[in-house]
């Protein structure tokens, strides 16, 4: 579409020539404008980064006070994305009085360790963890609060003990501060979802976690009875499909699932 939108790209290693090849790249597509923001080196020597995930995952926080004034909400996206859907919904969300609009990390929830996330970052029982990879900032109410210089603080001061780096940090400071918007739609993994009939009966949506699939396999009947396969009719809604963890779209090799099976399908 010709919808216009500028890019802003936070930098500190690449050449000039390869920014001016991204900036003409982006330039093809018409309305679209890329934006780069060179980040001091001198960043990258006071912390480190855990779990494999590069250093540049901290930019998003830098890019608070790097973007222009005039910017008041943008949206930031992981690139191990496909977007099959249109994001205007989510962008125009009205922030008032929130730092941020988020999804809740479904995968820590199918996986078993969402309850551990929020163990680890002292979040209240009431409250969830959410995944960083999908992330609309409220630009002017983190300029007035300072948030960027909080925010680096702590990870300056502490970055070893935080496992997901940022996206710990930022559960930890705003767990009770957070608009949610809904992670089947705008962040959804590449996974296998059986929705709990059970659970459906009571008002609640509930989808199996890998444990309950495991412990339910062995029989067949009651499997078919407590659970209905919805991965399709989510994998067509999804307007976000993220491939987290290590198989991406873009891996010609992995090692064959279920759950990645129906998203590889045409």
């Amino acid at each position: 579409a010709d919808t216009a939108m500028d890019i802003y790209l936070p930098y500190s290693d690449l050449k000039e020539e390869e920014v001016k090849e991204l900036e003409d790249f982006v330039s093809l597509f018409p309305g679209k404008s890329l934006y780069p923001l060179p980040v001091a080196e001198s960043f990258a020597q006071r912390v480190s980064s855990n779990n494999g995930i590069s250093i540049e995952t901290y930019y998003r926080i830098l890019a608070i006070d790097l973007l222009p004034d005039t910017v008041e909400r943008i949206l930031y996206l992981d690139v191990d994305m496909i977007i099959q859907g249109s994001l205007e919904e989510l962008y125009y969300t009205d922030m008032e009085g929130y730092p941020f609009v988020v999804c809740e990390d479904i995968l820590g929830i199918l996986n078993d360790f969402h309850e551990m996330n929020k163990y680890r970052m002292k979040i209240p029982e009431k409250y969830s963890y959410f995944n960083a990879g999908v992330m609309l900032f409220n630009l002017s109410y983190l300029r007035e609060t300072h948030a960027a210089e909080q925010i680096l603080q702590r990870i300056y001061q502490d970055y070893e003990r935080y496992e997901y780096n940022d996206q710990d940090v930022l559960n930890e400071m705003y767990y009770d501060k957070l608009l949610w918007a809904a992670w089947d739609l705008y962040n959804l993994p590449p996974a296998i979802y059986y929705l709990d009939r059970y659970a459906l009966k009571e008002g609640r949506v509930v989808f199996a976690d890998y444990e309950e699939l495991r412990n339910m396999s062995g029989s067949p009947e009651k499997f078919v009875d407590r659970y209905q396969d919805m991965s399709y009719v989510m994998r067509d809604k999804a307007k976000i499909i993220h491939y987290m963890g290590a198989a991406k779209p873009w891996n010609r090799k992995r090692e064959g699932a279920e759950g990645y099976r129906i998203y590889d399908e045409p």
